[in-house]
């Protein structure tokens, strides 16, 4: 899965995969880059930290992102061999919860559901929002063990209600028809949450609930990731919320 960054008149949002590095810090230089801003933890959001605030510019995130960079947060092993860890980083927070750069003004809206400490920023009157993780897809069939499936649809819900046509994601951009996409990934969520409660209730177990809902689980991602990324993890935290990862819990 590929990983973007986005300039846009002297702010990077968001700063990619460390192994990325040299190309991720060029391409600051390139755009004039003075301040950068994290929309999450992830390590392939949050992997260049360090690198921008050795090149001069100026890094914030909010008060929980922030938190978990200067101290680290573990990760998988697969996490390891595809994206590589975060180095610590001493980001400053936010000192409100505007962006405002010489031709625009960004509000900082919490996100969570995909981690706790989520943030998108909305560019009102251009219609942009950059949405971390908060998109991803329009169809979803697996969870990392630590999604909130319910923090995730008041998220959405609170995005699907803001006018915005470009949806600025960090995997699979929709530079126009952005919010339909983001309503479809909503109202797909809204009912696989009905139907998953429904052969819940049946008696079903969580993993024939997964197999009848979104079909039979990708073996080879299952194994890969060990288990943490899964089908069943959508309808689990569906049916009984989150796996908490101890090390990424502020406070």
């Amino acid at each position: 899965m590929s990983v973007r960054s986005y300039a846009v008149d002297g702010l990077l949002i968001d700063a990619g995969l460390a192994s990325s590095e040299g190309h991720v810090v060029e391409f600051a230089r390139r755009h004039s880059v003075r301040r950068a801003v994290i929309t999450h933890h992830h390590e392939d959001h949050s992997g260049n930290a360090r690198a921008m605030l050795d090149a001069g510019v100026a890094v914030e995130a909010s008060s929980a992102t922030a938190a978990l960079v200067r101290r680290g947060f573990g990760i998988r092993l697969y996490q390891h061999m595809m994206w590589g860890a975060a180095p610590r980083a001493n980001v400053s927070v936010f000192a409100a919860n505007v962006v405002e750069t010489e031709r625009h003004r960004f509000e900082v809206i919490e996100a969570p559901g995909h981690c706790d400490d989520q943030v998108v920023l909305y560019e009102r009157a251009e219609g942009w929002l950059f949405s971390g993780d908060a998109f991803l897809a329009s169809r979803i069939k697996y969870f990392r063990a630590d999604e909130d499936f319910a923090a995730t649809l008041a998220s959405l819900r609170r995005l699907c209600a803001l006018p915005f046509d470009a949806l600025y994601c960090a995997h699979r951009p929709v530079v126009t028809g952005g919010k339909a996409a983001l309503t479809k990934k909503l109202d797909q969520l809204v009912t696989l949450e009905g139907e998953v409660r429904g052969l819940y209730a049946r008696g079903l177990s969580l993993g024939e609930v997964a197999r009848r809902t979104l079909g039979r689980e990708d073996l080879w991602l299952y194994l890969w990731t060990a288990g943490d990324v899964s089908r069943r993890n959508l309808v689990r935290s569906i049916v009984h919320g989150p796996v908490r990862r101890p090390d990424t819990v502020v406070g």
